[in-house]
């Protein structure tokens, strides 16, 4: 299952958000699918949200973030997080955005040793979303998302092992998953569904409530100076100049 959209980084649009959604859905449909491997095409693995397609507008000309994540993001992730096959995710270059949250939604999460993760939400002057809020702090704790939240760096591969946001870094990502989905294939898949169930049943209600809870804060952004600038800046590739406004 590979991202699809090499030109731009593998931006994340409707038409990508709608195909994860309705890909996970047939493939676990699918009794022949044992297994699933996702990846990107290109240097990149998500760049995520694409804003340069910009939002649709609410009547009073904000954007409608919250109603994008509803449809564009949103569903996909569940999606994901529903699945009962075995998801391993090939990170084969830079996971930015929604693109390190679909690594940390995963089962398993393989990265390249020369890629990275950023979490550069507050860089366009927005808070995280799609999950994030749930998916980091869940991995690394509240104190240590809150700072890689703020700061928005860069994290190498090898930091992201340490942190536990992915399992394992190999020279390639893509033949390390594979293999390791071929092997996972010959095992019990339903029992490991069943095991998937367990494991996230207790977060899951939690993990839909945060999406609508991280969709009900952000809207409450696009009004903010701070967003105006972020994705200006963001789109003419320049250092943006917050005012806290």
């Amino acid at each position: 299952m590979t991202l699809n959209r090499p030109r731009v980084h593998n931006a994340w649009d409707d038409s990508l958000g709608a195909g994860l959604e309705r890909a996970f859905t047939d493939l676990c449909a699918a009794p022949e699918v044992r297994a699933i491997v996702l990846t990107g095409t290109g240097p990149t693995f998500c760049s995520g949200a694409d804003l340069a397609t910009g939002f649709p507008q609410l009547p009073n000309g904000d954007d409608d973030l919250r109603g994008t994540l509803r449809r564009r993001f949103n569903p996909g992730f569940m999606a994901l997080v529903d699945a009962q096959k075995p998801v391993i995710t090939a990170v084969n270059g830079p996971a930015i955005g929604a693109g390190a949250c679909l690594a940390l939604a995963s089962d398993i999460a393989i990265m390249g040793p020369a890629t990275y993760m950023q979490f550069r939400f507050s860089a366009i002057g927005l808070m995280p979303d799609v999950g994030a809020t749930a998916l980091l702090a869940e991995t690394v704790g509240p104190a240590r998302a809150m700072e890689i939240f703020m700061l928005a760096d860069k994290l190498g591969a090898e930091q992201c092992r340490e942190f536990g946001l992915v399992s394992r870094v190999a020279d390639d990502p893509l033949d390390a998953a594979t293999e390791l989905a071929q092997r996972i294939a010959q095992g019990p898949t339903r029992a490991y569904g069943a095991t998937k169930t367990a494991l996230r049943r207790w977060s899951r209600r939690a993990f839909a409530d945060q999406l609508e809870l991280e969709g009900e804060l952000q809207q409450t952004l696009v009004a903010s100076a701070d967003w105006a600038e972020g994705r200006s800046a963001f789109l003419e590739r320049r250092t943006p100049k917050f005012r806290g406004e």
